[in-house]
Parts: C-alpha cells; structure tokens; sequence
C-alpha cells in the first residue's frame, strides 16, 4: 500500500471522527469549518513532494485547487436540493455536479492566477446565494452504530476510488479526483439523520473556512 493511499485511509476516517465530535458538541457549522480546513491537503502535498519533488508537487497542488472549484459546486448544489429532495436525491445531484465540473475543469489547461480567479468567482456566486435555512436542525441522538458506519464507507469510498481512479482515462480519472469524499460523507449523514437544515449548516461551515485552505494551496502552488 503508498503511503499516499494510507494516508488517505488515515486521515479521511480521523476527519470524520473529528467533524462528528464537533457537531455534537458545538453545533454542525462548527465541524463544517473543520473540514473545510487544509487538514488534508496539506499533508498529500507535502508526501508528494517528498517522493516525486517539488516540481511534481507545484503540479498536484495546483490540481488539488482546481478541485476545489468542483467541491464549491458540489456543496451549493447539495445544500440546494437537500431543501427540496431527500438525501439519497441529494446526494446523486451534488455527485453529478462535481464530476461534471471536475470533467469539464480538467478539460483545460490553466495558469494558477486562472484557477484561482475562477475559483473565487464560483465561491462567492455560491455564498452570495446560498440557500437559506428552511427550519433548525432536528435534535435527535443517532444509534450507536452510525459512527463507525460513516467511518467505514469513507474508507471504501476513498479506497474505491483511489482503485479505480487509475483504470480510468486521464480526464475522468481527473474528475474523479475532485470529488469530496468527507463531505460527501458528512453531509449524507447529517441529511439523514438531522435533516437538510443541519447539512446547510455543515456545507455553510466548510465554505466559510475553504478561503483559508484555497490561500494554503495556492502558496504552494505557487512557491513550489
């Protein structure tokens, strides 16, 4: 196994580990923030460079921004539908977005400073009509078995892909790279449990922080 994929395996799990705990305790945008933290970025970046350099590196954190783009659209796009559809519809409409935008993304070849200004763009399209609150969130205390439930299909989805990535041609492979496995995750979760108003609030959290995570990256980008 890398030590990419096991750091995949790794992180994705203490994430979610984390965004739960902080949602129980502080609220879903409390952990929405956390995940839209560079927590896991940053580390994928930094192993790449030490095995492949820093050139390499520059190159991945420059896709990993360009990723962000499609994970922008795939929380708006879920936090739109989750008021009108129930997880599950949700959940297929977001995918399809992000795999679509992730398709049409790497379809082109862009400088950082373009990557950057497009994400910005979508991101504040996205928070600018962002989808208002239709009730509080539903305070209800999940069974015992729905944590390591939402543990275990971040791992077979992280691992999936990371299988099935490599099979793949190099534009949907790309595609498939941009997808939000923890926030995919997370946000299903909550939709089901707690209703759409706690997923807007977790998808609003991760938001709020991703300009934090997009400035980490593009350093890198730029500077490797």
């Amino acid at each position: 196994m890398s030590t990419l994929l096991l750091l995949k395996l790794t992180l994705g799990p203490i994430m979610v580990l984390f965004a739960h705990y902080l949602q129980k305790n502080y609220g879903h945008g409390i952990g929405g923030r956390l995940i839209g933290l560079p927590i896991t970025t940053g580390p994928f970046i930094l192993i790449i460079c030490l095995q492949e350099g820093r050139s390499f590196g520059a190159h991945v954190a420059h896709g990993v921004l360009l990723g962000q783009i499609a994970l922008s659209m795939y929380c708006w796009v879920y936090a739109m539908a989750s008021a009108k559809f129930n997880w599950w519809i949700s959940l297929i409409i977001g995918t399809a977005t992000c795999l679509t935008t992730g398709l049409v993304t790497t379809q082109f070849h862009t400088s950082t400073v373009q990557t950057l200004t497009l994400l910005m763009i979508v991101w504040s399209i996205a928070m600018k009509w962002w989808p208002p609150t239709v009730a509080l969130p539903e305070k209800v205390s999940p069974p015992s078995w729905e944590l390591p439930a939402r543990v275990l299909v971040t791992v077979l989805v992280l691992f999936g892909l990371s299988t099935l990535a490599p099979h793949l041609g190099a534009n949907v492979s790309g595609a498939f790279s941009t997808y939000p496995v923890i926030a995919s995750v997370i946000s299903a979760f909550n939709h089901r449990r707690y209703g759409p108003a706690a997923t807007m609030a977790t998808l609003r959290g991760l938001m709020e922080t991703l300009p934090v995570t997009i400035a980490f990256i593009t350093v890198l980008a730029l500077v490797l």
